[in-house]
């Protein structure tokens, strides 16, 4: 059995509201007897409420370790915390198959969030980029424009994934799967992280960046849907950027402005070039939904048809 030392790292910037609740969920963890031993790390960095101290007062040294930062201009960002938060955790990893981790200081990962990783790294893979979902309380709390927006997105992007892996069946990522790839849950071996040599840092988008870093020097990444992380729904995000930003975004955008990041079916496939006149808007989202579900139940269709008898 390969015995594993697990380090997760978390950035966090005026978590006060949130911390807690999420360092409480990596301590309720299953470990599972491939599990050594899990340490938690915290990089407060330029906090100006009471996060640090809440994590004082309520989580022991020998549970959570906590550094507070000052990040200076123009390394005050989360690309910087981000690095330096799974910097301080990788010290205390050993062998090249131990786990780094990492999540975000607003978020909640499930109880076998843990060993669902660590289940798909002894496949061979080298990292592991969980799936995000809304967590529930704020999602209930947000306007109805944005949640019926932010469902039909999903929708989509769910379709994508299932389209994707029905046309590179002999995938190292088959369905079932997702394409999200951000700070709530990500998780590499020490080995991957070290052949890395440095994280990238830019300011937006840092998350996606540590994954391409994977995939620059080889690495094989794993999108599974049963590593799930619970993530804030919140519209005031710490990022700039990130996912509050666009949810806030979402809500508010006019029916016909292009939807950051998101391209009609053909381009998503690769049939045509991607052309910035021609990004989906929310107008347009329901016919390239109802498009995907037809290709979906002709990629169905035919997987039956193709089954040995």
């Amino acid at each position: 059995m390969l015995l594993r030392k697990i380090a997760v790292a978390i950035p966090a910037l005026n978590e006060a509201e949130r911390i807690a609740a999420c360092l409480s969920a990596i301590l309720r963890q299953r470990r599972g007897a491939c599990v050594s031993s899990i340490g938690i790390f915290v990089l407060a960095n330029n906090c100006a409420d009471q996060t640090a101290g809440i994590i004082r007062a309520q989580f022991p040294e020998d549970c959570v370790q906590l550094r507070e930062v000052s990040l200076i201009k123009p390394h005050d960002h989360a690309g910087w915390a981000r690095r330096l938060s799974i910097e301080c955790a990788a010290q205390t990893l050993v062998k090249p198959t131990d786990v780094l981790m990492c999540t975000d200081a607003d978020t909640i990962v499930a109880e076998d969030w843990v060993v669902r990783n660590l289940a798909h790294l002894d496949k061979g893979f080298d990292a592991v980029a969980g799936f995000a979902l809304p967590h529930f309380p704020e999602w209930q709390q947000l306007e109805p424009a944005h949640r019926v927006r932010f469902n039909r997105l999903r929708k989509y992007h769910t379709l994508l994934a299932y389209l994707r892996s029905a046309r590179h069946a002999n995938s190292h990522d088959p369905w079932p799967r997702h394409e999200y790839e951000g700070g709530a849950s990500i998780a590499m071996t020490l080995g991957m992280y070290q052949r890395i040599s440095e994280l990238p840092t830019p300011p937006i988008g840092e998350d996606k960046a540590v994954f391409e870093a994977v995939r620059k020097v080889g690495g094989r990444i794993r999108h599974p849907r049963d590593v799930r992380a619970f993530t804030s729904c919140r519209y005031d995000g710490r990022a700039s950027g990130g996912m509050a930003d666009t949810i806030a975004l979402w809500g508010k955008q006019h029916e016909d402005a292009p939807i950051h990041g998101a391209w009609p079916l053909n381009v998503e496939l690769g049939h045509t070039a991607q052309a910035k006149s021609g990004a989906l808007t929310f107008r347009t989202l329901d016919r390239e939904i109802a498009k995907a579900r037809l290709l979906v139940r002709s990629k169905r269709v035919l997987r039956r048809l193709s089954m040995p008898a």
